[in-house]
């Protein structure tokens, strides 16, 4: 039985969930943000968390090309999000769509991996 454990990906993973909880609460209880800066922060920090979870899915399961893309994603998409909301010039919103891609991009890659997985073990 393999190691179903990539313990670098296992340990961004968990910095990213130390990283959303931790800015979730930075954002409700030291920002004064106006709209639409707060729901810029509400939706970098719930996509922060979807992408977060997958990762540590991914992690547990050794599926590095897959969560790279997913970390890419978030990184992007949420990043530009946190940074808009806390004063960054308006233009990143121009890169989000580009986070939210590499997402969805993710998230098919682990489907037609799921279909070549399931093919090697039959």
């Amino acid at each position: 039985m393999k190691n179903l454990q990539d313990p670098l990906a296992l340990r961004i993973a968990s910095i990213m969930g130390v990283l959303c909880i931790a800015l979730g609460a930075f954002g409700a209880h030291a920002l004064k943000l106006e709209e639409p800066q707060v729901d810029w922060f509400d939706k970098a920090s719930r996509y922060h968390m979807f992408c977060t979870g997958l990762m540590l899915y991914l992690a547990i399961n050794r599926q590095r090309k897959v969560m790279y893309t997913n970390l890419f994603g978030c990184l992007v998409f949420s990043g530009c999000l946190y940074a808009m909301a806390m004063g960054a010039p308006k233009f990143l919103g121009a890169i989000v769509p580009i986070g939210g891609l590499a997402m969805i991009l993710s998230w098919i890659i682990l489907l037609i991996s799921s279909f070549q997985d399931n093919s090697e073990n039959q």
